[in-house]
């Protein structure tokens, strides 16, 4: 599956935006949606991930942004 993520800002797309750059429509269901970029940002890219390695960058995700 894919992903559009932001490493810097550690978020991930929203869904629309997932859709628009070729990721995944259901991976930002993963997210609070609290945490979803919902403009497009410099950092954007998109990443190729596992489904394990979708749950640790979900966890990842909510430690740092609670």
């Amino acid at each position: 599956m894919k992903i559009i993520f932001d490493i810097e800002q550690m978020k991930p797309a929203c869904v629309l935006l997932q859709a628009a750059m070729g990721g995944d429509i259901a991976v930002a269901n993963a997210f609070n949606s609290d945490h979803w970029l919902i403009n497009p940002t410099p950092g954007m890219k998109c990443f190729a991930v596992t489904p394990e390695q979708l749950q640790i960058l979900v966890q990842k995700v909510k430690d740092r942004h609670g």
